[in-house]
């Protein structure tokens, strides 16, 4: 299974409880045999505290803003087989297909 999860942070765990939840989860879900991609904007809070800048369970590609999100990511996001859009990540829904998939 292929896994996109647009998130707050999964590179620092600085100022924020969600990267020590997403790591936990996604490398269970890695150790199960399955592709898992994170998918980070790049924020100047976290740029210098990053504690787990490359993980060894998944990708994390850190973009800018929501158009180089959808312009880089979009056909990441629309072959996934799931996605999940966290909180603080309300835009992150604008780069999935608008039609949906029965893709099995």
């Amino acid at each position: 299974m292929k896994l996109v999860v647009l998130g707050l942070s999964i590179t620092s765990s600085w100022g924020n409880g969600h990267a020590t939840t997403y790591r936990a989860l996604l490398k269970g879900v890695a150790a199960r045999g399955h592709d898992v991609t994170f998918l980070e904007r790049r924020v100047p809070w976290y740029e210098g505290s990053r504690d787990l800048p490359q993980p060894s369970f998944c990708r994390a590609l850190l973009y800018d803003d929501l158009p180089e999100l959808c312009r880089r990511h979009a056909r990441l996001v629309a072959e996934a087989d799931a996605v999940i859009v966290g909180s603080y990540v309300p835009d992150g829904v604008a780069c999935a297909p608008s039609t949906t998939s029965t893709r099995r």
